[in-house]
């Protein structure tokens, strides 16, 4: 729809359910989701992965009727949702106690669980999701999904990103993958973002991540082939050790 005459014109409204409305989107590679006005969330389009947290494979959106009876994402008992973000196949969404849960597929640790178990797609896998490990005492602020990783802004305005890390994209100066293994969340250091400084906001690029700092300014680090990384150079950071604060 959208690449012939007349058809943006008699576009239909996604069915949300009845009475429902949206406070916020989100877009992945081959789905989407929606935080609705009563904080629950929906997901819909492509779903081999679970990435639209329905504990099935169900591809929805895509035949008459499905929309209109989707289920929200059981995103936990009494847990409602404040913020969402769509990857390649795995989303994420900030809930209302501040803490994080991803779902989808997960071969590179993105949903921050330990494991790389994927999530979303068969009976029971929502119901009994973790939520990412922040760090001890840390809740999240704002949330972003990248291609097969995700980050987090934290509270104290930290950052922490977990998942595929095969050009620097997690920002923790090594390319270890984070996030796929039992311990590697507690274990994960925050994105040194220069001495002093802290984080206001986060987005997540396919390999790359920038972040707007508390003094007004912005870093990217990760993949950098096409200068993505705005710094003058096609120079990968955040695969070494010491690159992202100093850049």
């Amino acid at each position: 729809t959208g690449d012939s005459s007349g058809e943006m014109a008699s576009l239909s409204a996604v069915n949300l359910g009845t009475g429902r409305t949206a406070t916020a989107i989100a877009t992945g590679y081959h789905h989407s989701c929606a935080l609705l006005d009563n904080a629950s969330v929906k997901c819909w389009g492509r779903n081999y992965y679970g990435q639209l947290g329905i504990d099935s494979t169900t591809t929805t959106g895509d035949s008459s009727g499905e929309m209109a009876s989707l289920s929200a994402v059981n995103l936990g008992t009494r847990r409602t949702a404040t913020a969402i973000s769509a990857g390649h196949s795995h989303s994420c969404a900030l809930l209302d106690n501040a803490s994080v849960k991803c779902w989808g597929y997960n071969y590179y640790g993105q949903l921050g669980i330990d494991s790389t178990t994927t999530t979303g797609y068969s009976s029971g896998g929502m119901a009994s999701l973790s939520a990412v490990n922040l760090g001890t005492g840390r809740t999240a602020t704002a949330i972003a999904t990248g291609y097969y990783h995700s980050c987090a802004l934290l509270d104290n305005g930290d950052l922490k990103c977990w998942g595929l890390n095969n050009h620097g994209q997690l920002g923790i100066g090594s390319s270890t993958t984070t996030g796929n293994s039992p311990g590697g969340m507690a274990s994960l250091s925050a994105v040194n973002l220069g001495t002093g400084r802290t984080a206001t906001a986060i987005a997540a690029g396919y390999f790359h991540n920038c972040a707007k700092l508390d003094n007004g300014d912005l870093k990217c680090w990760g993949y950098n082939s096409y200068g993505q990384l705005g710094i003058g150079s096609t120079t990968n950071m955040g695969d070494s050790s010491g690159f992202i604060g100093c850049n």
